[in-house]
């Protein structure tokens, strides 16, 4: 056997496997599947939902190469026109490539860093916005100049935000819209004739605690010195058939980054949250280790010719985020990366009539094509059906859908629509809730109930008085032994005189006195019964999370952190113990740790007597119960804090102002004591690993003295 030969054979083989590795780890890290967001913000994986068929930077031998591109608009008639901005150019051609021609000099006039582009569909006429000429510029199909638009002259017109239009767009009445830079007025509209009409939709500054409780202490002078919020501006706008101007927002928005003004300038769009994903992209930092941030700023939209279907384009991560016109997430697909249908500086989005998604990139001067798949196309059919009411011929393609993907959402709920049009009630509650979607469950729960109820209205009737006479008569025999444990002796030893349950059932009946007799009798109480409360305190957390009626339900039973839980549950509860006793002590407190300790269990009673009922009462409740749900969480929550101040005033003594005084300086106390651990907590890492230095330092120093100290 030739051993060299085998050795060599055998360290190509290990490099292959090596180099296949390394290789298979990237692709895994960096280009990432296709997946819609749920309604917790948690990513689905979904098939692909759109090729990348092309990233062309060069276009023919009379065009050459794109530069630094940064707009681009498509006819109805599928007519393609390309801001060239590096180039101070217009780049017009067909959406297959053909006809291309190149504008870059219009009677004279010529382009400095042009930035956005309206056509008008009858005539072709091309409106530019030549942002550093501070001008739109208006020029038929063929280039030829026919009008200026400069910074209008009205008093209106807040000259401190000088004139350079960024985007341009115009309604059906012939009103110009214009995104103005960093003008967070609002969209800047203008007639034909260059006059101001005045300014639409402008954007309101984010809440700011920071700046806020600043303001409060710091001087004008020392707030002018800080950096103050300022509103986030409008990135761009659609204005579609119907006069509906579809807008994206920059960076700085908490919500409503994506918006659908009426023509009256009134947000229609029926999701008002946050768009996109509040996560940390570690693909952004592969390629920038100096991002310091992943907020997404949305720099593009792109509606469908039928106004259904919503795209915008995130510049920092090039995501592509799709939506219906209810607010939906339909899919997400892009990302950062150098290669086809991958972006390093995603600057424009536009959609042509047959659904094709065309992108370009600043960065990388290219132009990308991105077809759906079938998946994609199946997905549009069933909801173009869905929002037309025709919901039977819709089943048929969210089937189809569901074959590709069993956990599509948005199939789910079609299905759900029409089981619950066909009074498949219980069918149309599975699929609701496969979907994640609580509305829908709770209609078809309502209407499940309805006719349960119908069909056992005697037994129903006659469960619910006997309950509630049940309470009562439970609530009447408590209350009477409260009282006997005063006036005489019982042969049950808890309900006598200064027994464990007397300070109980005190603390629903009259907790003034109930207090009082924790310090007053401090040597005959242990901490039995408020251990058990503590316990029971906990039960009640961990049935309220896994018994509560689903569309009640916070959070998803599969995520439920028990850890963390905890954690929220009983740190509070602690820091408020040191907190009171501390303070409590520093203004002539007469009540010890122990009975602080004992006291906040006791009011925690309420938490426990209503939470677990009202967690297992909501299993016949749905959201059109919602009010009375939240109203009997707000009136517990009012009774434990109004526990929590009756055993502060009446343990020590105070009186009613002198009491709320003690509480607020509490709160501040516990909120003090959460900031120094969370410090300690984030630091904590740097302690260690500053002291693991200095005594890796002291080694290396004494074992080059030859070991001595």
């Amino acid at each position: 056997m030739n051993w060299n030969k085998l050795k060599r054979i055998s360290i190509i083989f290990l490099v292959f496997i090596l180099a296949a590795g390394i290789l298979g780890m990237q692709a895994s890290a960096y280009d990432e599947q296709d997946y819609v967001l749920d309604n917790e913000g948690y990513r689905l994986f979904i098939p692909v939902t759109y090729n990348a068929e092309s990233a062309d930077k060069y276009i023919n031998e009379e065009a050459g190469q794109l530069a630094s591109p940064t707009d681009i608009f498509i006819t109805h008639s599928d007519r393609m026109y390309i801001v060239d901005g590096g180039n101070n150019r217009i780049v017009s051609m067909n959406v297959d490539g053909s006809d291309v021609q190149t504008f870059s000099n219009f009677s004279g006039e010529t382009l400095a860093n042009p930035n956005g582009i309206y056509v008008y569909e009858d005539s072709g006429d091309m409106l530019i916005a030549d942002t550093d000429n501070g001008r739109l510029l208006l020029a038929d199909k063929d280039g030829n100049l026919k009008k200026l638009y400069t910074q209008p002259e009205s008093p209106l017109y807040d000259t401190d935000y000088p004139f350079k239009p960024l985007k341009v767009a115009v309604n059906l009445i012939g009103q110009i819209f214009v995104i103005n830079t960093d003008d967070y007025h609002g969209f800047i509209v203008l007639d034909e004739n260059n006059e101001l009409k005045g300014y639409m939709a402008p954007t309101k500054v984010p809440f700011n605690l920071i700046y806020k409780l600043a303001s409060l202490v710091a001087t004008e002078e020392q707030l002018d010195r800080m950096e103050q919020p300022m509103p986030p501006v409008h990135t761009n706008f659609y204005i579609d058939e119907e006069n509906y101007i579809y807008t994206t927002t920059a960076q700085g928005a908490t919500s409503g980054q994506l918006k659908v003004f009426s023509p009256v300038g009134k947000n229609i769009y029926p999701f008002t949250g946050f768009f996109g994903e509040k996560r940390t992209d570690y693909v952004l930092h592969h390629y920038d280790q100096n991002a310091r941030s992943t907020e997404q700023s949305f720099t593009d939209v792109a509606v469908s010719n039928n106004g259904g279907i919503v795209n915008i384009l995130d510049a920092v991560t090039g995501r592509i985020y799709q939506y219906d016109s209810e607010g939906n997430n339909l899919m997400v697909f892009g990302g950062t990366g150098v290669w086809k249908g991958r972006f390093r500086g995603a600057s424009g989005m536009a959609v042509d009539s047959e659904g094709n998604i065309y992108v370009i990139d600043k960065t990388q001067s290219a132009l990308h094509k991105f077809v759906p798949t079938e998946f994609t196309k199946t997905i549009h059919t069933a909801l173009e059906l869905y929002y037309k009411g025709q919901y039977d011929q819709a089943v048929e393609y969210w089937n189809k859908v569901l074959d590709l993907n069993p956990n599509y959402p948005m199939a789910h709920i079609g299905r759900g629509n029409a089981y619950l049009r066909a009074d498949q009630y219980e069918e149309a509650i599975e699929e609701f809730r496969l979907a994640d979607y609580k509305q829908g469950y709770s209609d078809a729960f309502d209407e499940n109930q309805l006719q349960t109820v119908r069909e056992n209205f005697a037994l129903v009737m006659f469960s619910i008085i006997a309950i509630a006479v049940l309470i009562v008569l439970l609530i009447m025999y408590l209350h009477k032994r409260y009282k006997q444990t005063y006036d005489r002796q019982s042969r049950i030893k808890w309900f006598n005189n200064k027994g464990r349950l007397q300070i109980l059932l005190g603390c629903i009946f009259d907790p003034n006195e109930s207090f009082r007799n924790i310090r007053r009798h401090r040597q005959d109480y242990d901490i039995v019964i408020p251990l058990v409360l503590y316990l029971l305190t906990f039960v009640t957390r961990c049935l309220t999370l896994f018994v509560t009626h689903y569309p009640f339900r916070g959070t998803d039973i599969a995520r439920v952190n028990l850890a963390q839980e905890t954690l929220m549950l009983f740190l509070p509860l602690l820091t408020w113990v040191v907190g009171n006793y501390l303070v409590t002590t520093i203004r002539s407190g007469e009540v010890k740790m122990r009975e602080v300790f004992s006291a906040s269990a006791y009011c925690m009673l309420p938490y426990i007597i209503v939470g677990i009922p009202l967690a297992c009462l909501t299993n016949i409740m749905s959201l059109n119960s919602a009010g009375l749900y939240n109203g009997v969480i707000s009136l517990m929550w009012i009774w434990v804090g109004v526990l929590f101040f009756a055993s502060t005033m009446s343990m020590n003594s105070y009186k009613f102002f002198e009491t709320v005084g003690i509480i607020i300086i509490t709160l501040f106390a516990c909120i003090f004591m959460w900031v120094v651990f969370a410090m300690i907590f984030m630091l904590g890492n740097d302690v260690v690993s500053f002291f693991t230095g200095i005594f890796e330092n002291w080694k290396v120093y004494f074992s080059m003295q030859g070991g001595n100290m």
